[in-house]
């Protein structure tokens, strides 16, 4: 003879719907945890874009600045390193 184990039943209780007031409190307290993990800030139409960096601009800027010897070879490599690495972030 064969006995098949059987896994026991869920007891799942039902509960009443909460009072509407209830209800809105606490959609309330959800919403404001929520926002509250939101590390961007909401999007403005009426704001100004970012304005975009001219990298290649700004090296050729560097690169005549050391041509004409305002600048020295090693701080044209440290703004160039500064440049570059915050065009890159």
């Amino acid at each position: 003879m064969i006995f098949l184990l059987r896994p026991p039943q869920t007891y799942m209780p039902y509960g009443l719907p909460r009072p509407r007031p209830q209800q809105d409190r606490w959609n309330d307290d959800v919403q404001r945890a929520y926002g509250a993990t939101q590390r961007v800030a909401p999007y403005d139409p009426n704001a100004a874009p970012a304005p975009r960096t001219d990298t290649v601009g700004r090296l050729k800027e560097l690169a005549e600045l050391r041509a004409s010897g305002v600048l020295t070879d090693a701080e044209f490599e440290t703004a160039k390193a500064k440049l570059l690495a915050e065009d890159s972030a």
